[in-house]
Order: structure tokens, then sequence, then C-alpha cells
């Protein structure tokens, strides 16, 4: 199942630039369903980043609160908490989820490090309701990335020097695993601000990995010089979301 905390972390991490001399900022977005065909307004999110330190050093943490409500809650109830922690230069340390999805309560962490031969490694836990808990450790020759921190690196690329049908490949953190995905540039478009209006946007796809494989969603950033995220589309299994900008 591509669950909507994808969609909404993913929409909302790409919320701040990783500048050297980092600030607070906070967005605000407005949640929608697709319910039979039919959009409703489904709750709202949040996300403030700000700068911190991580064992020391100077670091940038990204925090999104999501909620359903109304209507919405009775579709499919939402509560999550994702927090990401990158380096300055946005090298992922640190990935928290806790979510209330559905009948679905998730805890989630990722640290990740060095070993000292040079690879990657990502130390995973996930603790389940009745107390279990399971641990597990991924070693690779290419840099991780969870779904909050995945966007930010996308927003620090040129956007203007990809061009279309562009694919970049990472190792993601994905629930209690990590998995290959491929972001797929689309090229500009334009899109519907939600006060109206068109906003033209840089529009990106993200997918498991092969030919074949299905979105998991669709996310635009706009042109201007911040890239800011506009609107995040997904589908899940019951329908499809998305996030537009307040």
């Amino acid at each position: 199942m591509k669950r909507i905390h994808l969609f909404l972390l993913t929409a909302l991490c790409l919320a701040t630039t990783l500048h050297a001399e980092a600030t607070t900022e906070r967005l605000d977005y407005t949640l929608y369903f697709n319910w039979k065909f039919v959009w409703i307004k489904a709750g709202t999110a949040s996300l403030t980043t700000r700068p911190t330190t991580y064992k020391g050093q100077e670091a940038v943490e990204a925090t999104l609160l999501a909620s359903s409500s109304g209507t919405a809650d009775n579709l499919y109830y939402l509560r999550d908490t994702l927090t990401t922690t990158v380096s300055r230069k946005g090298v992922p340390l640190f990935f928290e989820k806790h979510c209330i999805e559905g009948k679905d309560v998730v805890w989630e962490r990722a640290w990740y490090s060095r070993t000292q031969q040079g690879q990657y490694k990502v130390d995973l836990r996930k603790d389940y309701v009745d107390g279990h808990v399971r641990e597990d450790q991924w070693t690779g020759s290419a840099q991780p990335y969870d779904l909050v921190s995945i966007m930010l690196h996308a927003r620090s690329l040129d956007l203007d020097a990809l061009t279309v049908g562009q694919r970049l490949t990472f190792p993601v953190v994905d629930s209690k695993k990590v998995l290959s995905q491929t972001l797929v540039y689309l090229g500009r478009q334009q899109m519907k601000a939600e006060g109206g209006g068109l906003v033209e946007c840089h529009a990106f796809s993200l997918k498991g990995s092969g030919d074949e494989a299905k979105e998991v969603l669709r996310f635009y950033l706009s042109t201007a010089a911040q890239h800011v995220p506009v609107q995040i589309d997904i589908n899940f299994r019951f329908g499809s979301a998305k996030a537009k900008l307040r």
C-alpha cells in the first residue's frame, strides 16, 4: 500500500532549501481526498523547518504535522508526525515517523552513518503497538535518503539543467526497509494555485525501480528561486489525494 504519509511528507518537506544560514520557516497546506471521484477538503498539514544540532554538529530539522478532519476522519483517520534531520549540506542523519493512519499505528526510526570501509549505513527500528520491536540494517555504496530528505535534495538541484525524462535513482528508507526509488523529471507545467491563477512549476514523479513501476507520487516545485512546492498528488488504496500550498 502506498500510504498517505508518503504524499504528505513529500509534499511538505520540500519546503525549505538548505541555506548556509538556516532560518525557521513554516508552510501551510490544505489536504484533499478524492473519494469515489469527488474531491473533499480533508484537513490540514504544516511543515516547520528550523536550525538544530545533532550529536554536536549544526543541522536542519524538518517536522511535518498532518491531520485529517471532519468527514474525512470517517473515510481515513490520519494523524502524522514526521521528522527528518539532515546536515547543513543535506546529508541525512536521522528520520522518525509516528503516525496513526486508519487502524495502523506506526513508529519507525532510521539512523544514518558510514562504515569504517566507507559504505553508507542505515540502522532501522520499528516499534509495534503490541510491544514487539523489529530492527534491521542496510549498507550500500550510494547515499540513502528517506522520503523527506530526498525531497530536500530535489529542491537543491539545478532544476533548469535537468532534461525531460531524466531519471535519478536513490536508495530510500520505506517503513522497515530500504528500497530503490527513481525520481523522474517531467519538465515544466502550469499548475492552478489554491487561491486561483496559474503557477509555472517543475514536475517530478517518484516511482519504484523498473520501467513498469507504479508511481508513488507526483510533486510540483515552482520555478521561482526558492522552488516552493505548489502541489503534490498521490494514489493510494481507497482513492487519491493532493496537498495544495495555501
